[in-house]
């Protein structure tokens, strides 16, 4: 049985969004309002998100809510995120309701006041809590090559991803082995 409707969807909404901002090469996904409007869009699937025109204001709010998360995936231990999280929940009035759209009675927390910062705020610090409490911080994590700073969420059986990509991943072993192959050939 599962109790909880913010395993997947609300998870992958709280990496996407933190994702809009390439932190490494300083490039923003999310510039306009139109942007923010195809981003709510995307994750719309299983949750509702507010309706109405995007503004300029709700864009600033949103990518407040996004350095918030960005935290979480950066907080050096449970209680530091759990923290964030509860400030954010707190912040954006997040309140449990039962739904009873597809299949089963399943709960969402959803702010009193529907704005996209608040909607995507009380849907993704819950996905994020639910994936703390299910899989530990460290299932929570931020890509290890040298050119990049996504964050991920590490599915694999032994917590051992480092990489946000495949490509991330072959980057950085392309370059250790070209370090490797360089410090060999200067040996010879």
């Amino acid at each position: 049985m599962d109790f909880s409707h913010y395993s997947d969807e609300p998870v992958q909404a709280a990496v996407d969004l933190v994702n809009t901002y390439e932190d490494f090469q300083q490039i923003e996904h999310l510039s306009t309002p139109d942007d923010l409007a195809a981003f709510l869009q995307t994750h719309a699937e299983d949750f509702d998100p507010p309706q109405g025109t995007v503004s300029e204001r709700d864009l600033h709010e949103v990518r407040a809510v996004r350095s918030r998360l960005r935290e979480v995936f950066g907080s050096p231990d449970e209680d530091h995120a759990a923290a964030l999280l509860n400030e954010l929940l707190s912040d954006v009035g997040a309140t449990p309701r039962v739904s009873m759209h597809g299949e089963e009675p399943h709960l969402h927390f959803e702010p009193t006041r529907s704005t996209p910062a608040r909607w995507l705020g009380a849907v993704t610090a819950m996905g994020l809590g639910v994936a703390i409490i299910e899989g530990g911080l460290d299932r929570l994590g931020v890509c290890d090559s040298s050119t990049c700073r996504d964050v991920f969420l590490d599915t694999s059986r032994n917590r051992s991803r480092r990489f946000c990509s495949d490509t991330c991943s072959t980057r950085e072993n392309v370059a250790a082995f070209r370090a490797r192959q360089a410090e060999a050939d200067g040996e010879g």
